[in-house]
């Protein structure tokens, strides 16, 4: 075989896993959003993030090797940004048998028999963000359990002002009112102060958060050298 042509090749298989690796990294900034950069250091992320690079670069390399004339870049492209509509419809029948099924029964057992990629890549994708969503959580559940040892009213006040500097006003109004709506609530207050401390992470980023805390912590260290 042609050298060149292996060389070819290989990077027309590289261009479509790449798409795949933009693809996984896409997905877990549309899910993540302000917890992107802590999820990327998760292995949940990084197993999402293969599992569409190689899945993309084997969807194309199937194809290219099934079918002729698909050996060019802009196939190759293609076939990265489309691959989870082929591997939807890509299944491996066990066996076929010649003769129809005669009962429901057996119907059943040879579509059991039918290896289906799509779910293969749903059950490595739904773990991925299972362990993902597992590590953000205990690091934020760490962060709230710091934050509800301040003040009500000093989570409210970052609330409101991070409300109103935010670049985006479209949602102020909206915004306020839910900050109303815990303040309102017939919880005890370590509820609400854990409730405000999530609005200002799932709004403003953890950073805001921390950024109040270590103050209080500032504060905390000032006044007990004081003493």
């Amino acid at each position: 075989m042609n050298i060149l042509l292996v060389v070819t090749h290989i990077l027309l298989v590289l261009l479509a896993a790449l798409v795949g690796f933009v693809w996984g990294l896409s997905e877990i900034v549309s899910a993540f959003r302000t917890e992107t950069g802590r999820a990327l250091r998760t292995g949940g992320a990084w197993l999402l993030i293969l599992s569409n690079t190689v899945a993309a670069g084997g969807v194309y390399l199937f194809a290219a090797t099934a079918v002729a004339g698909l050996d060019n870049w802009h196939s190759a492209l293609l076939i990265g940004l489309t691959w989870p509509t082929i591997l939807r419809n890509l299944n491996i029948k066990v066996a076929q048998p010649i003769q129809p099924p005669k009962t429901p029964e057996e119907a059943r057992e040879r579509d059991s028999a039918v290896i289906r990629f799509e779910q293969m890549y749903a059950g490595f994708q739904d773990l991925a963000r299972q362990l993902i969503n597992a590590a953000l959580t205990r690091q934020r559940m760490a962060l709230v359990n710091k934050a509800i040892e301040l003040d009500l009213a000093a989570l409210e006040k970052q609330a409101r002002l991070l409300i109103a500097t935010a670049p985006l006003q479209s949602s102020a109004a909206e915004a306020n009112q839910y900050v109303d709506a815990v303040l309102n609530r017939p919880d005890v207050e370590d509820i609400k102060e854990a409730l405000l401390a999530a609005f200002i992470m799932n709004n403003f980023s953890r950073s805001a958060l921390e950024d109040l805390v270590a103050q209080h912590e500032r504060q905390k260290r000032t006044g007990s050298s004081r003493h």
